[in-house]
């Protein structure tokens, strides 16, 4: 891959082909950068003397420049750089073999430039940009080695910076190669092993990726970097239980790893433990009791364990300490009264969101919530009254038209609704696969099968409409291997998806798989405990002839959705 012209001219702004002002080789000393920019000079190489050779070369070179013969003027440039010791000739190098596109020649450069200058940053973000400019990873190994090598003061933020550049690079393998060999001369290192395990991980070499990060930690036993490196490699190889345990033992021997409890924090929330996850944010919190992203975050998991009124003292806390996009919050201070029934307050904080990203959720819900007060007039009033400016706006509005019709029952209506949109975008598959959904409600199924099958001819990969299509066939009776082959293809796309491993045990259960059926209908409701998977779950149990265990689940699923149609109606006809 070549370099860029955007990129070449960003990092050698104003390329001439004049030669340069001061006289290279009059020079006593080559010149270094000091920490402060500035150069100093050193006698540890002196750079050649002026002869006539050097000055008919420098000529030749420009002058190759000039006509448009930069291979030649790269050559001579090479040459002149590993004479003259002059950081200034090395640059000139590096630029002229990079606009002859020749990055082999140019890396040569860019090596002469760092023996010339170690600690020149400009040398060090060419070399970057160079490695990140091809598809695969040049062999730069001989550069980083000696300025590895060189550079004792600084080697630890040489190694993370490298480390910065290689997770940029595709070409995973070859920076784990390059990586393995910079790291071997530096054992006793933490980044040495923290460098190859970034780039293990990266490379799905997870045994290896957790192997390095645990030598870094014993290097250095309390560096978080390390330490989040080998819980995210826990959770690559599905280890939670392992991940859960190692972050804890973490932060009980480093109380202070604040960038560690973050991150514990959200795989709290991400394997559904909010009651964790708050008492996480909450000691973040006390450590920093005036940072709103923090105060908002407690407040969505305040919310999520449904203690509204904490929740909503926490989200004024976030508006107050001023939170960068106050739409947001004032969005879930909506949610947190709506959720307390205070439906005045939810529609006051719902009509404060203005603009932004916000304002179209914010009206559909506050007109939702209106729907579900028995007021669907008042509802459908406000959706009418949001203007739609964009066709996914569009989209929004009609959806939400169809669901509040739909949950007020009036399935005619919204079957209606979807129809008449889709005659402007026949082929809008969210439309589609909604009025899929509706017409399953009147019994239309030659509607939903044409519907769904649209979808997946227009979307194969949609895991979701093979998914709908095979749940509704099992759900009647109707063509039951096809159906277990149509959820089978929606769990190849989505394999973890718990609504289809609930569809595939439902059709276990129609097929009188009775044993498989409550295996894998479990097996759903432990990955998400929805009141329909119970329903399911319940029937199977029951069926099989544990009742106990069938009351036990729906009892569960109740205390979850008290008002859920499809398990109120499957618990009526078992138990009344």
């Amino acid at each position: 891959m070549k370099l860029p012209r955007v990129l070449f001219s960003r990092i050698f702004p104003g390329l001439t082909i004049a030669l340069l002002a001061v006289p290279l080789w009059a020079q006593a000393a080559k010149p270094v950068m000091t920490g402060q920019g500035q150069e100093v000079r050193t006698t540890s190489s002196v750079p050649q003397e002026l002869d006539g050779q050097l000055v008919y070369q420098f000529l030749l070179a420009e002058m190759a420049l000039q006509r448009d013969h930069p291979e030649l003027a790269r050559d001579l440039y090479l040459k002149l750089a590993q004479v003259t010791h002059d950081p200034r000739v090395d640059r000139r190098a590096v630029e002229v073999s990079l606009y002859s596109h020749d990055e082999p020649a140019a890396i040569e450069a860019i090596g002469l430039w760092l023996r010339d200058n170690p600690h020149s940053s400009n040398a060090r973000e060419v070399l970057a940009a160079v490695m990140l400019s091809q598809a695969q990873m040049p062999d730069v190994s001989g550069v980083w080695e000696k300025l590895l090598a060189d550079d004792k003061q600084d080697r630890l933020n040489d190694f993370r910076n490298l480390d910065l550049v290689l997770a940029q690079h595709p070409d995973h393998e070859g920076a784990l190669a390059l990586a393995k060999k910079l790291a071997e001369p530096y054992p006793d290192m933490a980044e040495s092993h923290y460098l190859v395990g970034t780039q293990a991980l990266a490379a799905k070499k997870l045994a290896l990726a957790l192997e390095e990060s645990r030598t870094a930690l014993e290097i250095r036993p309390d560096w978080e970097s390390a330490a989040l490196l080998e819980g995210e490699v826990l959770q690559k190889q599905g280890h939670r239980n392992e991940a859960r345990d190692f972050y804890q033992g973490f932060l009980k021997k480093n109380p202070g790893a604040r960038d560690v409890q973050l991150y514990f924090a959200r795989y709290l929330v991400e394997n559904k433990d909010y009651a964790a996850a708050r008492e996480q944010f909450d000691q973040l919190l006390k450590g920093a009791p005036k940072n709103p992203d923090l105060t908002l975050a407690v407040g969505l998991l305040t919310l999520q364990l449904k203690d509204y009124s904490q929740a909503t003292v926490l989200f004024k806390k976030a508006l107050e300490l001023g939170y960068h996009d106050p739409n947001v919050v004032r969005l879930y201070l909506g949610e947190s009264y709506e959720e307390q029934k205070k439906w005045d307050e939810a529609g006051q904080w719902y009509g404060a969101v203005t603009e932004g990203d916000q304002y179209m959720v914010a009206r559909i819900r506050e007109a939702n919530m209106w729907a579900r007060q028995n007021q669907l007039d008042k509802g459908l009033a406000l959706l009418d009254s949001i203007p739609a400016n964009t066709p996914e706006q569009r989209d929004q509005k009609i959806l939400a038209r169809e669901s509040m019709l739909s949950d007020a029952g009036q399935y005619q209506a919204a079957f209606d609704t979807l129809t008449s949109a889709l005659k402007a975008t026949p082929d809008d598959t969210d439309l589609l696969y909604e009025r899929a959904i509706v017409a399953d409600k009147l019994g239309h199924m030659d509607v939903l099968e044409h519907d769904l099958r649209r979808v997946i001819a227009l979307k194969p990969q949609n895991a979701q409409a093979y998914n709908a299509l095979g749940y509704s066939l099992a759900d009647h009776s109707l063509r039951l291997n096809e159906a277990k082959g149509l959820i089978h293809k929606a769990l190849m796309l989505s394999p973890e998806d718990p609504s289809i491993i609930d569809s595939l045990g439902w059709v276990q259960f129609r097929m009188g798989d009775l044993t498989k059926s409550v295996e894998t209908l479990q097996q759903a409701y432990t990955l998400q405990d929805d009141p329909e998977i119970a329903a399911h779950l319940g029937e199977a149990q029951w069926v099989s002839g544990d009742q106990a265990a069938a009351r036990k689940t729906w009892e569960g699923g109740l205390k979850t959705d008290p008002e859920n149609e499809t398990l109120k109606a499957t618990v009526s006809r078992y138990l009344h």
